[in-house]
């Protein structure tokens, strides 16, 4: 993603483009892909993917200095929401599943590591 959205830059194409960036939607089409997957934990992956790439990216974008061009700062910004959006999704649909422990038949639930309590 990051280097179509370089290479998109540096054909001039951007420059058409304000305020979108072809690897937000790349990112977003990446989310709708996990979804449609049926991904563990993948509402909230896409939910904080989404938050920091549209988080991220304006913030990124008011730090970096003004002797960039436009275009190339609009890039910057949009990698640094994508990476921290990728990285978000990836780590939260690698959680494990949360699995309720249920007693073997026959065992008293209340019972710890075979002691009984009396």
């Amino acid at each position: 993603m990051l280097a179509f959205g370089a290479g998109f830059t540096a054909f001039g194409w951007a420059d058409e483009l304000e305020g979108f960036h072809p690897m937000g939607v790349m990112l977003l089409l990446h989310v709708v892909d996990d979804i449609n997957d049926g991904v563990r934990h993948r509402w909230p992956a896409a939910l904080a993917a989404v938050a920091l790439l549209w988080g991220a990216s304006p913030l990124t974008s008011t730090v970096l200095p003004g002797s960039l061009d436009a275009a190339w700062a609009a890039t910057l910004a949009a990698a640094v929401g994508v990476t921290l959006g990728l990285a978000a999704a990836a780590t939260i649909t690698r959680f494990p599943e949360r699995r309720l422990r249920r007693p073997v038949k026959g065992q008293d639930s209340r019972c710890d590591g075979g002691i009984l309590d009396v």
